[in-house]
């Protein structure tokens, strides 16, 4: 009996485990799936699985089933991609709002579509906004969507630069079921002709932040941060003023639970000199004013958990930030990567674009959402496309033909506490290498209620796997089982996985220079 006990309990764990491993699904490849096919995962409504596919001017909704089979595919048939400047999704549960933007003459319009649960339209496409005397031909993306954290709200705003004295921003506020909730116009005066806005972010409720960059001459740019009330009746501009710290880049991060808007920066105390530190500004939401500043520089004990290099001066100068997880007490996690480009004509450096950073491009409206990864070299040729679902790329556009290597290596975890103070450094340890492409390079991530996973693609001694590292609510850096990858010259897209639900991904694949998709689940 006692036998028999303790088989039933192991076959019930065996079980168990097999149930919760991580695994993957592969969807086979369509023989209408073209070498130039556009695409975008949505994620699952329903219990399908969504890819918006554009090929050879034809858009589609692809659908697929838990064993990722095409079960459905549905031409957008209001959609004419000859006319159009740029298309978004927000993916819900049981629908799909469709952001579209096309020109027609020297008008570009915005318009917003509804797709139920099979993918079929919902009455007709509604437009909600238009800007006149736009050069024909040129394809140019004027307006942009931003979704609230808690999904209640968006945006679509568009920042009229005509006039360099006074800058206009235009934002149509609608809440979850695309209903127009406010309609304002905001201006901003500017003495800079160069002055230009950057890194939109949106709160809970309805207000716009962004920066806003002051060209200086032989000086870095003048940066502020911009509050602009949901109502468009409020702005108001606090300066980040340093005088002693040259700032890289700085990217905006909304705590909506604290109220805060944080924003962080890498920073070092002379031009083309060492990444030194980290600076942190956090300005309170409710009292309109700076709250906090603190620059943490690096010690040598911080840098040497990063690099294994002796020169622990240049331990961070080759990492970048990607993203900023805000934690429930106020704390959070700035999370970076280390990257490179080299050529046997040069190689890249951050400081080819000091001022600003490798990243801070003022002037690509629709650079914060950074969909194509974060890598420096973007800055040099490719860059995001026109259309947020191009996942493409000049595979020489950084130095220029013949060659380009590009590496993506570690990734570092800082933490900070609620006064801006360094807690604790992680590291995930890898280094992955490509040729003149760098799309199978680098990392994606899927958060739960157990933390934030890693997930990245490695070719070691014949074998392909997917390498899965946690860092868990609790701060630890817990190394997951591995992904075996049983097929043969697939090439996997990390920096295009696309979070679907609480513990499973859709990650693009290329196979003889087609695209192919496949589910991954983690536990």
């Amino acid at each position: 009996m006692k036998k028999s006990f303790l088989t039933i309990s192991m076959s019930l764990l065996l079980g168990l485990q097999f149930l919760f491993a991580q695994s993957y699904e592969i969807a086979g490849i369509e023989k209408s799936d073209k070498e130039d096919m556009q695409y975008e995962v949505l994620g699952k409504v329903g219990s399908r699985y969504w890819i918006y596919k554009n090929v050879g001017g034809v858009a589609t909704i692809a659908q697929y089933n838990e064993k990722m089979q095409l079960v459905k595919q549905n031409d957008l048939s209001f959609i004419k991609t000859t006319q159009l400047n740029g298309i978004e999704f927000i993916t819900n549960e049981n629908n799909v709002y469709v952001f579209f933007q096309f020109q027609v003459k020297a008008t570009v319009y915005a318009a917003v579509a509804e797709l139920n649960s099979d993918g079929l339209l919902v009455g007709s496409p509604r437009i909600v906004d238009s800007a006149d005397k736009i050069k024909p031909g040129t394809g140019v993306k004027v307006f942009n969507l931003l979704e609230s954290e808690d999904r209640q709200k968006m945006v679509i705003f568009s920042v009229n630069t005509t006039n360099a004295n006074s800058i206009k921003v235009r934002a149509i506020t609608l809440n979850k079921n695309i209903e127009n909730i406010n309609d304002a116009e905001i201006s901003i005066n500017s003495a800079e002709k160069k002055s230009s806005l950057s890194d939109f972010a949106l709160d809970n409720n309805g207000n716009l932040f962004c920066l806003r960059n002051a060209t200086q001459t032989n000086m870095p740019p003048a940066v502020s941060l911009l509050y602009l009330s949901a109502s468009g009746t409020e702005v108001v501009e606090s300066p980040i003023l340093n005088n002693s710290l040259l700032l890289d880049e700085i990217r905006v991060k909304i705590d909506n639970k604290k109220g805060h808007v944080i924003l962080n920066s890498y920073y070092a105390t002379t031009k083309k000199g060492n990444i030194e530190g980290l600076y942190s500004y956090i300005w309170d939401i409710n009292a309109k004013e700076e709250i906090l500043t603190n620059s943490n520089r690096f010690t040598d004990a911080v840098r040497s958990l990063v690099t294994n290099k002796r020169n622990l001066k240049s331990a961070f100068d080759m990492f970048y930030l990607d993203k900023v997880s805000t934690q429930a007490d106020g704390s959070f996690v700035v999370i970076s990567e280390a990257a490179s480009s080299y050529s046997n004509r040069t190689m890249f450096s951050r400081w080819d674009y000091f001022y600003g950073g490798a990243f801070y491009n003022p002037f690509m409206f629709n650079y914060w959402n950074r969909p194509f990864g974060f890598y420096p070299w973007a800055r040099f040729g490719w860059g995001p496309s026109l259309f947020m679902w191009n996942r493409w790329m000049n595979p020489f556009a950084s130095f220029g033909y013949p060659s380009v290597t590009y590496t993506a290596n570690n990734i570092a975890l800082l933490s900070f506490d609620i006064k801006g103070n360094l807690q604790w450094v992680k590291t995930i340890d890898k280094r992955q290498t490509d040729q003149n492409v760098d799309q199978f390079i680098g990392y994606g991530s899927i958060e739960n209620e157990a933390g934030m996973s890693f997930v990245y693609f490695q070719k070691q001694k014949g074998v392909h796997q997917l390498i899965v590292n946690t860092l868990t609510k609790d701060g630890q850096l817990v190394k997951g089982n591995s992904i075996i990858l049983n097929e043969k010259n697939y090439e996997w897209m990390p920096k295009s996985l696309k979070q679907v639900g609480a513990h499973e991904a859709i990650l693009p694949y290329q196979f003889k220079n087609k695209i192919g998709f496949a589910k991954i689940q983690i536990k």
